[in-house]
């Protein structure tokens, strides 16, 4: 046997210890093992669907039906999901009227046939105020009238003030949500009563 005959026989010898011993791959070497997963979500395997749970919970559908009652007479209307780009906030607005911003810090809701007839939106600090704020509300509509009433609407943790001028209806409210206070001015017509309709819609109002 000569040298290269010894040599080439070393090599495929070696080339056959490395194939059958040496060189295997584990397949599931990159696969993440269940026992880190668990590791890594506090032993909950299921951490990824609590997280899809938890964002479509903050989910709002496109709309909803309202129910309102105008001049007496109950109605009950599509309302369409709407964000405001002037403020951190969305909420749901009857088909008949129309969100726009009015200037910095400050919406409006507006009756699309007339807009006469429309609700000012302020979203206040959670820090406020409530007896400054009040004040101040009832210092603005003495200026209008002497005789401030309080409005025949149902008004859920909040306060309200109002005032007539001839056919004019002004109407003050003050949603005092700890996570979104409100101020609400509305601007309606005794023949044209949209106070509670503009209220339900407020009602639906959510911050961010």
């Amino acid at each position: 046997m000569t040298c290269w005959t010894r040599y080439i026989g070393c090599v495929t010898f070696a080339a056959f210890l490395l194939t059958g011993c040496g060189t295997t791959t584990d397949e599931s070497a990159d696969e993440p093992q269940e026992d880190s997963i668990k590791e890594e979500n506090g032993g909950n395997t299921s951490q990824r669907g609590n997280r899809n749970n938890r964002s479509d919970n903050k989910i709002r559908l496109m709309e909803q039906n309202l129910q309102y009652t105008m001049n007496g007479e109950a109605k009950e209307k599509t309302a369409f999901l709407k964000k405001s780009d002037n403020q951190p906030f969305s909420l749901y607005v009857l088909q008949q009227f129309r969100l726009s911003a009015e200037e910095p810090g400050k919406d409006i809701v507006f009756l699309i046939e007339d807009d006469s007839i429309y609700m000012r939106i302020e979203l206040l600090n959670s820090d406020v105020s409530w007896d400054e704020v009040e004040e101040n509300v009832q210092a603005q509509l003495k200026s209008i009238s002497e005789t401030i009433r309080d409005p025949s609407l149902d008004i859920q943790s909040g306060t309200g003030f109002e005032v007539e001028s001839g056919d004019d209806v002004i109407t003050s409210i003050l949603l005092k949500d700890e996570k979104t206070p409100v101020r609400l001015t509305m601007f309606t017509k005794k023949d044209k009563d949209y106070r509670d309709a503009f209220l339900e819609m407020a009602k639906t109002l959510m911050k961010g």
